[in-house]
Parts: C-alpha cells; structure tokens; sequence
C-alpha cells in the first residue's frame, strides 16, 4: 500500500491520481524485485533448516576475522563439531525428528556463544564455531558444553542417550595463516577424537567417512592395477565406486596414495553393486596395522577436506 498524505483540505486532484495509476505498477514491480532480491541473497548465506549461516558465509565471515587478526595481531579459535551418533536418529526415529535435533542444537549453541562469536552449519550434522581471543582453557571448557548441549538435544527428542559430539579445534596463528588451514586442522582433531569414541548402542562399530579419493586396486591374481573412487571408509572397511568386475571373497590390495606406497591395506570384497561399486571389508588387524590404518584415515580425511575447501573457495570467489 502507497498513501500520500499533504496538509491542506483536497489538495490532490484528478490528475495526481493518474499520475499515481500509472506509476503505481512500475513501483509495485521495482518493490517486488528488490524483495525478491533480498532474499535470495539471504537464502545464499543462511542454512534453511537452522537459521544459522551456511559454509559460504562461514568462509566469508572467516577470512574477515582473521583479516583483523593479523592487523590487531591476536589469536583465533575455530571450533569444528560433528554428531555421533545422528545416524542412528534417523535410522530410527525419522529425518523429521533429525531435523527437530539439529534446530535445537543449533538454537542451543548460538545461544551459548559469546554476543561476538559466529556460530555455522558446514552441511549434514557439523557445525563450526569462531571464537575470537578464546584461551586455551576456555576453548576446552566450551568444547565440554558444546558436547553437553548435543547431548541434552538428542535426549530432548529421542527420550534416550543417544547422541554425543566430536569437536576440534584449530587456533590462530599457532596451527594456520589462513581459513582452509585452519578448518583443515581442526576438522583433522575432530576425525581423531570420532574415531576414539565409545560405541553407543546401534552405532557403527567404527565411525565412517564420507570422502571422495582416487585410489589404486590390484587383485591377488594380478595384472594391470586398475583406479577406483574411494567413497566411504572407516577402520572397519570401505566403499569403492568402479565399473570393473569383482566377486565377493576376491581378495584386492588397495593403495591410498600414489606417492606413498605405504598407504595400502588389504581387504576382501563383501557386497557387490554391479556397475557401481564394491563394498570391502579390511583384513584383521594387529597393532603395526592399525597404526598405519590411522594414517590413512588421516590421508583421505585430509586429502577430501582440501579438495572440498578448495570447492568452496572457487564459489565464495566467483
């Protein structure tokens, strides 16, 4: 609705209102556009389901800080979280009721951050925190409360312990100069600590990572060493995609990194999705294995981090 409004007693006349007749369509559009505009921009850098910004504006809002870091030259924390155990939530309870425990994780921890801090949802169940001149002994204590709060959402819905939180943390400068360093550290701490928690009931035996690496396999009879796309891994196994034909029990030799011939593991082919992809199961491991098993987690977990992170620069840039 547009009203004019002038002081004297009838003062507009016929001719205001055709002038206004005819503008009136031209302002109602350039209005609507300018909405619509806002919005799409606000859709671009806030995340739907939480209200909480998205990883675009987390990278924007990250190289601000630590842009004014280096000028005031004080520290940084990142904080990178991600859910245990939210699988097993919508396994059993529904993605609707998922949902209702990431909105009230995110509620929760925004709420619980400093009038300063940025509070972020990466995608999926991760969430990162900035925290700036966050001492060493406070970022633990929050670390602490941010796990307490993740708990506290998934008894809220489920009516059960069922949930609990990884979290990992990078400072800087000590441990990077820029965002891709810093959220690389911490995302690496936070895999580490994933791995060495407890199992809940229903839960994987080992916790799995979504990934996306080019890997070499070789059968145990030989040949040429043909090139898959590692998707998922855990200590346990892994998903490979590839179009070559293998049959469940074929023993296989999977080598992680070109560079690195010790990044290998063995394995036996326990599922088969012709035309996709196998699902491999690791061979028992002793203690020298699983030692190096950690160090390709850590490969893969670094080497698909870089590469989403480099993605991400390539967007907010363009």
């Amino acid at each position: 609705m547009l009203a004019l409004y002038r002081g004297d007693r009838d003062a507009f006349t016929s001719d205001h209102l055709r002038i206004l007749l005819a503008v009136s369509g031209k302002m109602a559009l350039a209005i609507e556009n300018a909405l619509k505009y806002q919005q799409a921009e606000n859709s671009a850098i806030t995340d739907y389901l939480t209200g909480l910004p998205n990883a675009r504006s987390l990278f924007l809002q990250l190289d601000r800080e630590l842009a004014r870091c280096k000028r005031d030259n004080s520290s940084l924390t990142v904080m990178v979280s991600d859910m245990d155990g939210f699988k097993q939530i919508n396994d059993r309870f529904g993605h609707l009721e998922g949902n209702r425990v990431l909105r009230l994780f995110a509620q929760a921890l925004k709420d619980s951050c400093r009038e300063y801090d940025y509070v972020a949802r990466m995608g999926g169940d991760e969430f990162v925190v900035i925290a700036p001149g966050l001492a060493a002994d406070s970022a633990s204590k929050k670390a602490e409360q941010m796990r307490a709060l993740a708990r506290h959402a998934g008894h809220e819905v489920c009516g059960e312990e069922i949930l609990s939180l990884s979290v990992g943390r990078a400072v800087y400068p000590d441990d990077g100069n820029d965002a891709e360093q810093l959220l690389t550290e911490a995302d690496r701490r936070m895999y580490i600590e994933k791995q060495k928690q407890l199992a809940y009931k229903d839960r994987r035996a080992h916790p799995r990572l979504k990934c996306r690496v080019t890997i070499e396999l070789q059968t145990e009879a030989g040949g040429l060493p043909m090139y898959a796309n590692l998707t998922d891994i855990s200590m346990g196994g892994c998903y490979v995609e590839t179009s070559t034909i293998l049959t469940a029990g074929s023993k296989i030799n999977m080598r992680f990194s070109m560079d690195d011939s010790g990044l290998s593991a063995e394995g036996v082919v326990t599922r088969l999705d012709p035309g996709a992809g196998v699902a491999v199961q690791f061979r028992e491991m002793n203690r020298e294995a699983r030692e190096r098993m950690f160090k390709i987690l850590e490969f893969v977990q670094k080497t698909t981090t870089y590469y989403n992170n480099h993605y991400l620069n390539s967007l907010t840039k363009s």
